[in-house]
Order: C-alpha cells, then structure tokens, then sequence
C-alpha cells in the first residue's frame, strides 16, 4: 500500500485518480476547498481522507502532506481569471512543494499543465525540450509555474515532475456531445492540430509516472495522433449526420469578447509527440487516437448522408 495525496481531488481528473487508487487498496488524502460537494462525500465513504485546503492560502496546507509518498498537484481554476491562475498554479505549486519538503516523505511530485505552453506551433512536431512560446494569458501562467517548479527541483532536488497534458475526454467529457451541441465551435481555419489524452490512459499514465517517471523531467501525455480539429469535427458531424461548424475567424471571436485563453487553446497548433513518454513507461494506450475512442462511441458501418444543418 502506498500513500498517496491528491490536490483537486474534487475534480474530473483528481475524483478519478482517488477513486481508482482507492480500490487498489491504497491510502489517499484528497485536498478540496468544499468538502460538502458531493463528490467528495462520495469519495470519504470510499475511504478516501478529506483535508479541506486551498493552494493559495499556505496556512491551510500545514501538515497536509505528512507521511505521503506521491503528491499529484491536479487543480484547476477558470482560464477566465488570470490573476486566480497564476495564484493557483504559481504559487500554489510553491505552497503545495513547500508543504512537501517539510513532510520529508514525498518521493514523488506530479503536476499536470497543458499544452498551453507551446502557444502555436503550426506543423511542427514538439518534444519535452520544444521552448515554451505561450501566446495567451493560460499559457504564460503556466509557463511561469513550471518556471517555478524546476528552480525548486535544480536548487532543493525536490522530486516533481512537469506534465503537459492534451485535451483530456472520456465519460463526462464527451466530445461528441460538444460538437453536437455547439459549445465548442471551430475558430480560426481549423487546420490547428489538438493533442489529445482519453481518461482512462490519462489515469494509467499518472499511476506509473509515480513510479517510473523521471524526478525533473517533463512528459507530454497524450496519445499517438494529434488531429487537426476541423478534420476531428468534420468526422463527427458526419457521422451524426449534420453539417460541420463554420469556421469562426480568431479576430472575430476576440472582437466579439471571447476570452483570449479560450480563442488560443481552440485555435493554437500543438501537434506532441509522446515519444518520452511510451519509452519512459512502455505503456500501451487503450486509444491510441481520439479515432479509435471515435469508432466506439459511433460506428459506423456505412456512411451517413448529411441531414441536418447544425446551427452555429
């Protein structure tokens, strides 16, 4: 058995983790700001301990890491308020390590970012030692707490480990029932390459980078095939039969409000390449595209004729 903290427990990826590890038999802390929410009820009378934090506020994190060997910094906040971000996942992580180093037990510290680093990279494929070149407000944030993160590992050889995280789907996260229901629309000419991860990989990958990943490395976890988006909806939409989204120029999304974090994670190009990563854990992915996960949730046998014009 071993013991295991997870900060964002609360959430789509944290609530996961817990619940699977839990039924491994092991011991898990899960650090949540409202330990009334259901889910986490749920996961108190799967075994799992409460300890009610928040990353930001270092007072509440006193002792929380006591006796634990993995630590998995899985919080998340609204990419519409940067200054809440970079509170977070800046000086959270600075909290949360802080926490660690005086437990003296932490062998192991995990940090999921995104690809938000890259910013927009075109064709280019991109390795762990890709520079980051963020070109919105997420981005940068993110960028500044790996930043942070690695002057920790070089100056007290704190154990962590960076990971840049595709779009993560599965149960929950449907994109199917995105596409269809038009709340995710295609902005810029759709050409963009997305990076993706299927949660149940997701979760695999995460328990054994606990144990097999590098202390200071970074990984990109995501699956075999970065997919340009329109080709994705396109796929989609056929297969429901309904027409494909229109394109929605960037310029036109920002002019209209839209957030500049959320215009760059849609429109940026980010094809990762998870080479480290299957060599690391020599792990095979139960969907090694987001086209393998696609022709289970909608085969199909023959083609389907466009029927219907989706609005938006």
């Amino acid at each position: 058995m071993n013991r295991y903290l997870i900060a964002g427990a609360a959430g789509y990826v944290g609530s996961r983790l817990a619940e699977a590890l839990l039924a491994q038999g092991h011991s898990v802390r899960g650090v949540v700001r409202h330990p009334e929410d259901e889910v986490v009820q749920r996961l108190a009378g799967l075994g799992m301990a409460v300890w009610q934090g928040d990353l930001t506020q270092p007072d509440s994190l006193v002792g929380v890491a006591t006796g634990a060997e993995v630590v998995y910094n899985l919080t998340s906040c609204s990419v519409l308020e940067p200054d809440a971000a970079h509170r977070l996942f800046v000086d959270g992580n600075r909290n949360l390590i802080a926490a660690c180093s005086r437990a003296r037990t932490v062998r192991a510290y995990l940090f999921t970012g995104s690809a938000a680093v890259y910013g927009d990279q075109g064709e280019r494929w991109l390795s762990e030692d890709t520079p980051p070149a963020p070109c919105f407000p997420l981005g940068q944030v993110l960028t500044q707490a790996e930043q942070a993160i690695v002057a920790m590992v070089r100056t007290y050889r704190f154990p962590a480990i960076l990971l840049r995280v595709g779009t993560v789907y599965g149960p929950g996260r449907d994109l199917v029932d995105t596409v269809q229901s038009g709340t995710a629309p295609l902005l810029g000419d759709g050409r963009n390459f997305l990076s993706y991860m299927h949660i149940s990989d997701l979760l695999a990958a995460l328990q054994r980078l606990a144990h097999a990943g590098q202390p200071g490395a970074i990984y990109n976890v995501c699956d075999d095939e970065p997919v340009r988006a329109a080709e994705l909806y396109t796929e989609i939409c056929q297969r429901l039969g309904i027409l494909p989204p229109q394109p929605f120029a960037k310029a036109s999304a920002l002019a209209a409000g839209l957030d500049a974090s959320v215009v760059g994670i849609a429109s940026a190009s980010a094809r990762m390449s998870n080479q480290r990563l299957k060599h690391d854990l020599a792990m095979p992915l139960h969907y090694p595209s987001v086209y393998d996960w696609l022709d289970e949730r909608l085969p199909v046998d023959e083609p389907v004729p466009v029927l219907v014009r989706r609005r938006g």
